[in-house]
């Protein structure tokens, strides 16, 4: 039975912490779905004013190796990150763990991790390696994935309902399609890269929420 793990941490728990403090009108979001055994998170979103200089103090971090500016629109740009395998705070601990990083979002004082384990002991074994490492982490939720939100959001968030919404009303999954992925991302204020993520997300957690059983 897969189990998701929400996780709240201080921001200087993780290598973006430093950057978020010096910076603290910036917002990140974590970009992508990623095996943490393979790579751990190598995109996130940053919004905000002066993302120049909070890029630069991005690659001053002693746990950042490479950082490219990928595109950008408004006051948002997605970076691609490659982190140092000298990382020792959170970072270091999801590159070892038997976990995938779903959503993360960071401000200057706090982080938010959803991860998907196999099952509890997967979790057990994540918080005490978190000790072991004294990276504070704090659980704040643990369900299973076929859990449904009360409201019958199957917890999306209101911008990814909103998205797929708008995507089936304007005909984006019609065959053929009656909007384009430009077309819709305008409509929207957003990247086409953007809305792509959110839809990417979104579909992952209703297949999830609705298809996977528990065993």
């Amino acid at each position: 039975m897969s189990i998701i793990a929400e996780f709240t941490t201080p921001a200087d728990e993780f290598v973006l912490g430093g950057a978020l403090a010096a910076h603290p009108d910036v917002r990140v979001e974590l970009e992508k779905v990623v095996p943490t055994r393979e790579e751990v998170v190598p995109f996130f979103w940053a919004r905000g004013p002066e993302l120049d200089a909070f890029a630069e103090t991005v690659r001053e971090q002693s746990g950042v190796a490479v950082l490219e500016r990928v595109e950008g629109v408004d006051d948002r740009s997605l970076y691609r990150v490659e982190w140092t395998d000298a990382t020792t705070d959170l970072g270091g601990v999801l590159r070892t763990a038997d976990a995938t990083v779903l959503e993360a979002s960071g401000r200057d004082d706090a982080w938010h991790f959803e991860l998907r384990f196999t099952d509890h002991d997967g979790v057990r074994s994540f918080q005490a390696e978190c000790v072991d490492s004294e990276v504070g982490l704090e659980l704040r939720r643990l369900h299973s994935l076929s859990a449904v939100g009360t409201d019958g959001s199957y917890d999306l968030t209101p911008e990814q309902r909103e998205t797929l919404l708008t995507a089936l009303d304007r005909g984006y999954f019609e065959e053929p399609r009656d909007i384009t992925l430009e077309e819709l991302a305008d409509e929207l204020g957003l990247s086409p890269t953007a809305v792509s993520g959110r839809m990417r997300r979104a579909e992952a957690k209703l297949i999830a929420r609705t298809l996977v059983t528990e065993t």
